[in-house]
């Protein structure tokens, strides 16, 4: 009875989990499709300063760490799990944006995007991790 239980239990959660996490990303055209369809989103609101500056991919050399940077292209390639290659008419740049960044949007490397995130600077690499992607609308 209680190996029933849990097996139940396990079953229902799992079944529960997978459809928990499907809320937009970059969206590869050379991957195959699968759509996802999502109950419940909704748009969240916010303060937005149309003063601020964009930083270029290719000022990147001269960014210091924890600086905030707005950046505007295009998202063209994934790289790593949360690794993805930005580029702008200036240049090409590694960004890592985790799954919360996305907020339930699709973007595909034809959409422009403005990524808001801070300098991650290493010892031979420079990368941004974004905060908040937002999607382009022409």
């Amino acid at each position: 009875m209680k190996k029933r239980s849990l097996a139940t239990i396990f079953v229902l959660a799992t079944i529960a989990a997978s459809g928990a996490f499907a809320q937009g990303g970059f969206q590869d055209p050379n991957a195959p499709q699968v759509q996802h369809h999502q109950k419940g989103d909704f748009k969240r609101g916010g303060f937005v300063n149309g003063e601020q500056t964009l930083s270029k991919a290719a000022d990147a050399t001269s960014w210091v760490d924890d600086q905030y940077v707005i950046l505007q292209g295009n998202i063209v390639k994934q790289v790593g799990k949360d690794d993805y290659i930005f580029k702008d008419a200036s240049g090409e740049l590694q960004v890592e944006i985790d799954r919360k960044a996305w907020r339930g949007q699709d973007i595909s490397p034809s959409d422009e995007v403005k990524l808001y995130g801070e300098v991650d600077k290493s010892w031979n690499k420079t990368e941004v991790d974004i905060d908040r992607v937002e999607k382009i609308v022409k």
